[in-house]
């Protein structure tokens, strides 16, 4: 549900005096309360990307205004936001991650053109339960209270990943990253009662023919709908994932997109652009300046424009890293695979150690000093 108007004035207010309350107990000087909560409300405003945001998105009592961003109020927001206030502190010191994306699984039904993960896609696992509860086990360890579950296709492992989501969700916000494929009202009931926050789904065309094209199944956008249906009936969080390729960005797609989202009571879309990575290594996908000037054009009316009030919030990685650099390669997140290899973020695939077996710290200093492929990371964020 979209909450604007008065109401979303008064969600902002609560907000703001939370994050207040956490100055309070974060430092003794008085004077420094108000500064340091506008040190952080700076500081998110230049990782979002935009400011005065008009809208949030209700689910499960929570609201959210990024889908990489914990709900509030929770625990794993005031986790967050704690984590926040220590960057601005200690400035010199780096700060616990924001979020961690992990592959759950190497199996996947599909074959989609544009899979980052094609060359570890597999009908075996490489990592058992007890590896994936033992990363997840460092990784909250580490501070970070916001976790993204994906693959392969995560839902082929459903009962291990009923286990895992309910084993990380103590303290943290777990979201899904999926096709939908097969997220029936009945998986998506029982992933909300083990601790599911939402689902990131992902969609390529508002038009059925264009998105099953790209996933190379004729049934993927009947499932990518059923999927959004069962999270909402669930109380789920949703956001639609648009890999927006050359042939697809247009004003008129877009604004068919955004339609459809708010059709289907979707909270969120993230908008990415196509990586030279996995089945795309080598080829000529990357979007023209044109094509991201009208990305970043959409992203700022869907957010700001009273035209789009009612409309899902945006979210754009690529408009941030432009002006911020990069917040991948241990600065604000990491990628783990399937096979445990960590990684700068999924489309940046240079090992600096593995996750089961070598020590998390280090593997943030390499990644660090590895940097990002495609744009240069702002080490004072």
């Amino acid at each position: 549900m979209v909450v604007s108007g008065i109401r979303a004035k008064i969600i902002r207010l609560g907000i703001v005096t939370n994050i207040l309350l956490l100055s309070v107990l974060s430092v003794r000087k008085p004077g420094r309360w108000l500064q340091l909560l506008k040190d952080v409300r700076k500081k998110r405003s230049t990782v979002q990307g935009l400011s005065g945001f008009k809208k949030y998105i209700r689910a499960q009592g929570r609201y959210f205004f990024s889908e990489n961003i914990p709900g509030w109020p929770s625990r794993a927001f005031n986790g967050f936001f704690k984590n926040e206030i220590g960057r601005i502190l200690e400035p010199d010191k780096r700060g616990p991650l924001s979020t961690i994306i992990i592959a759950i699984t190497s199996r996947c039904q599909l074959a989609c053109g544009h899979c980052y993960e094609w060359n570890n896609i597999s009908a075996y696992e490489k990592l058992t339960v007890k590896d994936l509860k033992g990363i997840i086990g460092k990784i909250k360890d580490a501070g970070v209270r916001h976790i993204q579950l994906s693959g392969g296709e995560p839902l082929e492992r459903f009962e291990d990943l009923l286990g895992i989501v309910e084993f990380a969700s103590t303290g943290a916000d777990i979201w899904l990253l999926t096709s939908g494929y097969g997220l029936s009202n009945d998986k998506a009931l029982k992933l909300k009662k083990a601790g599911l926050t939402g689902a990131d789904i992902s969609l390529d065309h508002w038009e059925a023919e264009g998105h099953n094209r790209s996933r190379n199944n004729p049934d993927a956008f009947f499932w990518v709908k059923e999927a959004v249906k069962s999270c909402h009936d669930a109380g789920l969080v949703t956001s639609l994932s648009l890999c927006a390729f050359r042939s697809f960005v247009s004003s008129s797609n877009l604004e068919k997109y955004a339609a459809i989202a708010k059709e289907w009571n979707v909270g969120f879309i993230r908008l990415l652009e196509p990586r030279q990575a996995g089945r795309f290594v080598g080829m000529d996908i990357e979007l023209k300046t044109e094509q991201i000037n009208l990305l970043e054009c959409f992203y700022q009316d869907a957010n700001l424009s009273d035209k789009y009030l009612t409309y899902p919030i945006v979210t754009y990685p690529g408009y941030n890293q432009r002006r911020s650099g990069c917040f991948g390669s241990g600065n604000r997140y990491l990628y783990i695979d399937s096979k445990g290899e960590i990684h700068a973020c999924p489309f940046c695939q240079q090992s600096a150690g593995n996750a089961v077996s070598s020590s998390f710290e280090e593997a943030l200093s390499l990644l660090r000093s590895y940097g990002c492929q495609k744009f240069k990371m702002n080490l004072s964020d």
